[in-house]
């Protein structure tokens, strides 16, 4: 059926744009249409009309202001879907027929770029996967930013990379699949998975896109000469963003072959489990390591010191070079606060120079540029006074901003607007052209300004007003009440223009051909401040080499304050990072408990493990003592000292760590149909087939989540195997209830058992959260559970129970010996008292008769009869 020549335009672009929502621009709204308006207007609470689309009826119809575009489009972006902005490409006055409309920008959660759509301290990854051979090649880009890696990798390592930097949306060819350990963290984060053809990834076509954009005749030059998975992957990756961003992303200037071995490897259970930049609870940032370390000033450094944190390095002579520059700081508090001070006024460079880069950027921007620019130099000025060699590389690059910012600034007003097509942005001086072109209208300009005050004088009204708008241009608009009291008629060359409920509007032929003049003049002069403008983000953008390192560089100096910041704050000490093996700690405690509980009187800990001494600490004791806070604060330490951050002890020395794994706490993948036991089985197989001799375990009661017998066998097992196979002979930490550990850890020679202090007050239980050496004898479960506030019948029952069990060594689990015992029950004559009877004499000799009072004993003499009677 036929359709209106609008909707048969919608259909069009529609159907270029497959799986998209079409923002449909409409004068000043965007509309959107059919089965969009019925999904926008849930999301968005918008009110869903209907419009008629001739012959084929209505359709479903709601839209909003075009300014609005800002609060609506990250609403759709963040429910999952990809929307397409179609705007009017010509001037509507001077269209034929339909004004002419295109798709500028697609955008989706891997390719936003609006401040709106992002976390400043948090970068906006997309990935992009295929399979190569048995592993996985894959590409990451932040198009914000202009960041671009690439690497090839084994199937685990791409998995822990992504972990680390949980991307928003991931690139594959269509039918290929991604990786099950993978989908589990694209379904859990709501990652965007986006299937484009296959033929985007075909070596010759990638290899085209990355000759064409980095302007290069040689993979020779990006590092990917003999990388086929590679190049496929990158230019796949950056094609798919060109055609999103609608741009040639100049800002996009290399590429970097990411080298995982550069950084201690850490799975996506330890990035969990230590909570590092993300919670376990979603809505407490405040327990993350990175809460605790983020003192940056700047958007630069946020983003930088998460990177950081979630790559801790591997070469010594890095980490010494990072923990150089921060010790520097922490001894010289002048230049933390000059430092401070110098990076307040720097804004997010990265991200201008990606608006700059993909045609986005404002006068603002540019101005913003040119004041952080100006900054930078003063940054610069700060570091002089240093010697670390990191601080001197830096400063080096930070010279390049000198004068720079001065040359932007000098370009630009004060006060700037948002648009950059009516004017008012360039400074008077700036240009001898716009200057002469301003000077010929200067007089009219002030004719008008001062037409008010003559006319008031003239018909002797007051309060006569020279109004301008769009419609009407400039009036006079005199009031009926002002009329009334005029000294003398309407003058005869006012012309009429408008009747409005309280009065008239009139102009004067000397008024329009001021106006005419002022219109024809103030075009020009807008299109030539245009071509200004657009000749200063060329310019800026030739600069985009520089200006990426200048902010690379702020971005590390913001992070190196941060850390000295947080070493003074909460007075952490610097540690000894060495080649080998070994961790040394006095005085430990959790960075993060201490930060968020400032008044907590926190009991530090020593930990002491090495190759040829102890190299396992099997550590029993209590719930609620502190088994799994030590095992945390432990793995936080080393990793903190290969960031090159100083660390929460009294000292330390860390020999370098492989890999920090962690089996810590519960949890299960109900959405895989895995079981909490079968997900800690899963993680712990990862753990013994990829521990070496330099990684760091850390195992909090293996095997609880089955048979007291299977579990303590499955315990026993993997001690053993952590003692004893040279290529699995990891430092561990190895929390447990299983008591019969400790008799096993007695006869192995590099095993130690370690207990949680707690002291016995009556019936009270005091957590001393002490480490000291030698094994727990109870778990006091029974009386945590007392202290959380179970009934007291309950508590008294277990007590019961507890005996039995250990008096008879029954297994809970065990079936066969529950049937067993009641089809053939024995007597024993000599067997020691029931557990009513030793419940009840340890009732008896806890009672102090001789501090009760008649009533009080006859009291407890009747609570002893109802609790332990027949």
């Amino acid at each position: 059926m036929a359709v209106t020549p609008l909707m048969q335009q919608y259909y069009e672009i529609k159907k270029q744009n497959p799986g998209c929502i079409l923002f449909f621009r409409m004068g000043d709204f965007f509309e959107l249409f059919e089965d969009d308006a019925v999904i926008a207007s849930k999301i968005l609470g918008l009110t869903l009309t209907s419009r008629n689309n001739g012959a084929s009826g209505a359709t479903p119809l709601c839209g909003f202001p075009h300014h609005a575009a800002d609060r609506y489009v990250p609403k759709m972006v963040a429910a999952g879907y990809r929307i397409a902005i179609c705007e009017q490409v010509e001037d509507p006055k001077l269209a034929k027929g339909i004004v002419k409309r295109d798709i500028v920008e697609i955008i989706s959660a891997g390719t936003a770029m609006d401040e709106s759509n992002l976390n400043a301290k948090e970068a906006n990854y997309l990935f992009a996967y295929v399979p190569a051979e048995k592993e996985a090649a894959f590409a990451v880009a932040d198009v914000t930013t202009g960041y671009l890696a690439v690497c090839r990798s084994s199937v685990q390592a791409f998995e822990c990379e992504f972990s680390r930097r949980m991307p928003k949306e991931i690139v594959v060819p269509e039918g290929v699949e991604i990786p099950s350990s993978i989908m589990d963290m694209v379904k859990a984060d709501n990652v965007l998975v986006t299937q484009i053809p296959e033929f985007m990834f075909g070596e010759e076509q990638s290899r085209d896109v990355l000759f064409s954009h980095f302007k290069v005749e040689s993979l020779v030059g990006l590092g990917l000469d003999g990388r086929d998975a590679e190049t496929k992957v990158a230019g796949a990756l950056m094609a798919y963003l060109m055609d999103q961003k609608k741009s040639e992303l100049s800002h996009f200037t290399g590429l970097e072959i990411l080298n995982l071995d550069d950084y201690m490897t850490l799975d996506p259970s330890t990035l969990r489990n230590l909570e590092l930049t993300r919670p376990l609870n979603a809505d407490d940032y405040s327990s993350t390591l990175c809460s605790v370390l983020d003192h940056t000033v700047t958007a630069m450094g946020g983003r930088t010191l998460k990177d950081w944190v979630s790559h801790p390095l591997i070469s010594v002579d890095r980490i010494r070079e990072r923990e150089e520059a921060v010790a520097e700081l922490v001894q010289n508090p002048v230049a933390l606060d000059e430092l401070k001070e110098s990076l307040t006024s720097i804004l997010d460079m990265e991200r201008l120079m990606g608006r700059v880069g993909s045609g986005r950027a404002n006068a603002r921007d540019l101005a913003g540029m040119g004041r952080s620019l100006s900054q930078a130099s003063k940054v610069a000025d700060v570091l002089e006074g240093l010697r670390s060699s990191i601080f001197e590389g830096l400063r080096s690059t930070l010279e390049n901003a000198r004068g720079r910012g001065e040359e932007l600034l000098a370009q630009f007003n004060e006060d700037l607007p948002l648009t950059v097509r009516e004017g008012g942005m360039i400074r008077p001086g700036a240009n001898a052209e716009l200057d002469a072109m301003n000077a010929d209208i200067k007089e009219k300009r002030e004719w008008i300004a001062s037409l008010e005050g003559r006319e008031r004088e003239r018909l002797g009204i007051p309060s006569l007003k020279v109004g301008y708008n769009r419609v009407f241009g400039y009036y006079i608009e005199i009031t009926k009440a002002q009329m009334a009291k005029a000294t003398g008629p309407i003058p005869e060359e006012y012309i009429r223009k408008q009747t409005t409920v309280n009065g008239e509007r009139y102009i004067t032929p000397e008024m329009k051909e001021c106006e005419s003049i002022i219109s024809n003049a103030e075009v020009n002069i807008h299109d030539l401040e245009y071509r200004i403008f657009c000749s200063l983000r060329d310019r800026v953008n030739g600069w985009r080499g520089e200006l990426q390192e200048i902010a690379d560089a702020i971005a590390k100096v913001d992070t190196l304050y941060s850390f000295a910041r947080a070493a003074r704050k909460y007075n952490y000490a610097c540690p000894e990072v060495f080649e080998g093996s070994g961790i040394e700690i006095r005085g430990g405690f959790h960075p993060v408990i201490v930060a968020v509980n400032p008044d907590l009187d926190f009991i530090p800990n020593d930990v002491s493990l090495s190759p040829d001494g102890t190299r396992l600490m099997l550590i029993t004791g209590p719930n609620m003592a502190g088994k799994s806070t030590y095992l945390r604060q432990t793995g936080l330490i080393v990793l903190m000292a290969q960031i090159g951050c100083f660390v929460p002890a009294e000292s330390a020395r860390i020999g370098v760590v492989d890999r920090i794994f962690t089996r810590v706490g519960a949890s299960d993948r109900l959405s895989r149909g895995l079981s909490t036991f079968m997900v800690e089985m899963i993680e712990t197989a990862n753990i013994l087939r990829n521990a070496t001799p330099h990684s760091l375990v850390l195992l909090d009661e293996i095997g609880r989540g089955t048979s007291t017998f299977d579990g303590l066998s499955i315990a026993w097992a993997i001690v053993e195997t952590l003692h004893d196979e040279p290529a699995r002979q990891a430092l561990t930490l190895f929390a447990t209830h299983y008591h019969e550990l400790t008799g096993l850890v007695e006869s192995l020679e590099h095993a130690g058992n370690f207990q949680v202090a707690v002291q016995e007050k009556g019936d009270k239980l005091v957590f001393l959260h002490k480490i000291l050496a030698g094994a727990c004898d109870s778990s006091y479960g029974i009386h945590v559970a007392e202290m959380a506030g179970l009934p007291n019948n309950v508590v008294r029952r277990a007590r019961k129970i507890l005996l039995r069990l250990e008096k008879e060594k029954i297994d809970p689990s065990d079936g066969a010996v529950k049937k067993k015992q009641k089809e053939h029950p024995q007597l024993d004559m000599f067997a020691p008292p029931d557990e009513n009877t030793q419940l009840l004499k340890d009732e008896i000799r806890r009672l102090k008769p001789e501090e009760m009072t008649p009533m009080q004993a006859l009291q407890r003499l009747m609570e002893l009869k109802e609790n332990y009677g027949a």
